[in-house]
């Protein structure tokens, strides 16, 4: 079968500054992928590289089997690739209902009907249908992140670009967030996530890749990769022992539903 995202030989340069170098992976239809690595890995760049807010100075990327290297941003969304941004950036006068159908409308290309039928599907399924007609200035910072994935979600992808959206939440509020990435890739939206809460990605992602200075220094299983010793130097930091990686990994096997989370914070 073909694969649903494709890179093969990608390479981005700024100068002497290297944040992608020779890239080749591949992600199915549906699957779960976490990406890890220090500040300045190159992971947000790899984003920019697959959503085409970056152009490569080498190499090609195939979505859905089409070559789409040199398209815009808006193309490949209206293609079927959405993301998230680190800081959610809402139009704060706008209510709730409103950011998200914009971005249904003008990211997705919807029309009329089926753009706001897109837009109240997204904030049920994450969990902000309660606060559709609340200014989007009014909204926590949980609120925040649903929103902001609710934007990428009512474009309709087929490929979920997630950029640390747990970052500044609560464990409980990290709980919730991972059910409702569990939920969107449960109805066939393949997802990957970069993310500096481990315990969010161990939870949900059946791969996880390590990137350092724009390459990759380990890719595979959440566990194998976590316990690698070059990815715990470049990550987690040389002095991390086995004791430390298994905490990370003490939670449900990763794809497997967890608990349900606590109504009364999903609804916050």
């Amino acid at each position: 079968m073909t694969a649903l995202l494709e890179l093969d030989g990608v390479t981005k340069r700024f100068g002497r500054v290297v944040i992608a170098e020779n890239l080749s992976f591949s992600v199915g239809a549906g699957d779960t992928v976490g990406i890890v690595g220090p500040n300045g890995a190159g992971k947000t760049s790899l984003f920019g590289l697959i959503s085409g807010d970056l152009a490569p100075g080498a190499g090609e990327i195939r979505f859905s089997g089409r070559t789409v290297t040199r398209l815009d941003a808006a193309s490949r969304c209206r293609l079927g690739i959405g993301r998230t941004y680190q800081v959610p950036r809402p139009f704060a006068d706008m209510t709730v209902f409103e950011n998200v159908l914009v971005a249904a409308q003008q990211g997705g290309g919807l029309r009329r009907r089926a753009s706001y039928a897109a837009a109240a599907e997204a904030l049920e399924r994450t969990g902000l249908g309660g606060e559709a007609n609340v200014a989007a200035a009014r909204l926590g910072l949980l609120q925040r992140k649903r929103l902001e994935i609710a934007r990428a979600v009512a474009t309709r992808p087929a490929l979920l670009l997630l950029d640390e959206v747990a970052g500044g939440l609560t464990d409980p509020e990290v709980t919730v967030l991972v059910e409702i990435v569990r939920g969107i890739n449960a109805e066939g939206t393949a997802v990957i996530w970069i993310e500096h809460v481990v315990r969010a990605l161990t939870a949900l992602v059946t791969r996880l890749i390590c990137l350092s200075g724009g390459q990759f220094v380990g890719d595979g299983d959440p566990a194998g990769v976590l316990a690698n010793p070059k990815v715990r130097e470049v990550y987690l930091g040389s002095e991390v022992t086995a004791s430390v990686v298994e905490a990370a990994l003490e939670q449900e096997p990763s794809g497997q539903p967890g608990r349900e989370p606590d109504p009364e914070r999903s609804t916050s």
